[in-house]
């Protein structure tokens, strides 16, 4: 399995037609305000778009918990699901950053040239690579942990796969445009 911080792609087919996969969706997902802390799978359609959670009262979900961001579209007898399973919000909205941040303060640390010498030239280098090494290591942990987070998303997958009698990739090819009918 590839390296993706941002979560896996997923390309299911069910031979149910669309309507009939989110009346059966809607129908599995923990309603509304109902026990909050209940980890089974809510989920929200925006049209053809299938947003799905665990165990929080929005889609935001404080609690950094992997999403499943889908579409539904009718292709021939069945339904092809294609999508991603994502980390949480917070990932999402920070791991650019931190990582450009710490790109750039190793590489400021790595060429900054001191007015005066140093006295141990030998032991300011090696202070310099530890600290442009322990912020280079900050930041490819964040991005393992964000990896490790989208695979978390497979719960949300299986639900889907026992739901909707699912199969992966099985069917009709997938178009190359989303949301068309």
């Amino acid at each position: 399995m590839s390296f993706q911080p941002f979560g896996e792609r997923i390309n299911l087919y069910s031979p149910l037609p669309p309507d009939e996969c989110r009346r059966r969706l809607e129908a599995k997902f923990v309603p509304g305000w109902q026990r909050p802390n209940d980890l089974r799978p809510r989920g929200r359609f925006f049209g053809h778009l299938l947003l799905m959670w665990l165990g929080a009262f929005d889609w935001i979900n404080r609690n950094s918990k992997p999403k499943l961001i889908v579409w539904l579209r009718a292709e021939e007898s069945g339904t092809r699901i294609t999508g991603r399973t994502v980390p949480g919000i917070q990932f999402v909205l920070t791991l650019i950053p931190l990582a450009a941040a710490g790109v750039w303060g190793s590489f400021a640390l790595l060429t900054y040239q001191p007015v005066h010498s140093p006295a141990d030239p030998a032991t300011y280098i090696i202070i310099k690579m530890i600290l442009a090494l322990v912020t280079f290591g900050f930041v490819a942990s964040i991005w393992w942990f964000a990896h490790a987070e989208g695979r978390a998303g497979k719960l949300l997958v299986n639900f889907l796969k026992q739901t909707l009698s699912v199969t992966d990739a099985a069917g009709p090819p997938p178009h190359a445009s989303h949301g068309e009918e």
